[in-house]
C-alpha cells in the first residue's frame, strides 16, 4: 500500500500539474536580480517545452560570483567583473507545475576594472532551475563560457553563478 501512495503522490505533484500547464501557448517573463532585469518571450514547442529568447541589462551577477581561468580577472579589492547587457536563446522544460528548467546560450558585453574600465564580449551556455507557482518564481543560474576584452587580449574561460533571481511570468 505505501508504494501506491508514492505513485499517486508522484502523479499529483509531477504529471497532472505539468499537463495542465500545457494549455498555455506563450509566456512573457521579467527576471530580476539585485540590480539587473531581463525580459523573455517563449512559445510552446511541445507538451512540456517552450522555445524562447530575451534581452537583459544591468550589472550582473550582483548577488553571485564570476571565476575566470585567466589570472588577469582574479578578484581584487575595488576590481569589478560584471555582465552589463545580454541576449539569450533558450529551451524551457516544465518538469512539474512548480519546477521549470531553462537551458540555452547567452551572449553579451561585460565590464572589468576599477577606475579605468574596459570590457568586451562574452558567450556562455547556461542552466537555470526555477521553483515557483503560477506567476512568481525564484532560482539560481549557472553559466559557463568564454569572454575576451576588446582588442583581442585577455581571453578567458569563465564560470558565472547567480545565487538568486526572481521571475514574474505572464502566460496565455
Amino acid at each position: 500500500m505505501p508504494a501506491m501512495r508514492v505513485i499517486v503522490l508522484a502523479h499529483v505533484l509531477l504529471v497532472a500539474p505539468a499537463a495542465a500547464a500545457a494549455d498555455t501557448a506563450s509566456a512573457i517573463t521579467v527576471d530580476f536580480d539585485a540590480v539587473s532585469v531581463a525580459v523573455t518571450y517563449a512559445r510552446r514547442a511541445g507538451p512540456r517545452m517552450l522555445w524562447g529568447g530575451g534581452v537583459g541589462v544591468g550589472p550582473s551577477p550582483f548577488l553571485g560570483t564570476i571565476r575566470a581561468t585567466n589570472s588577469h580577472y582574479d578578484p581584487a579589492p575595488n576590481i569589478t567583473l560584471l555582465e552589463v547587457a545580454q541576449i539569450q536563446g533558450f529551451a524551457r522544460f516544465e518538469a512539474a507545475s512548480w519546477l521549470h528548467l531553462d537551458t540555452g546560450l547567452r551572449a553579451g558585453l561585460f565590464m572589468h576594472g576599477s577606475e579605468n574600465f574596459t570590457g568586451g564580449p562574452f558567450l556562455m551556455a547556461y542552466i537555470a532551475p526555477w521553483v515557483g507557482w503560477r506567476w512568481f518564481w525564484i532560482g539560481p543560474r549557472l553559466s559557463a563560457g568564454v569572454l575576451r576584452e576588446n582588442g583581442g587580449t585577455n581571453g578567458s574561460g569563465v564560470l558565472v553563478v547567480d545565487y538568486f533571481a526572481a521571475r514574474i511570468a505572464i502566460d496565455w
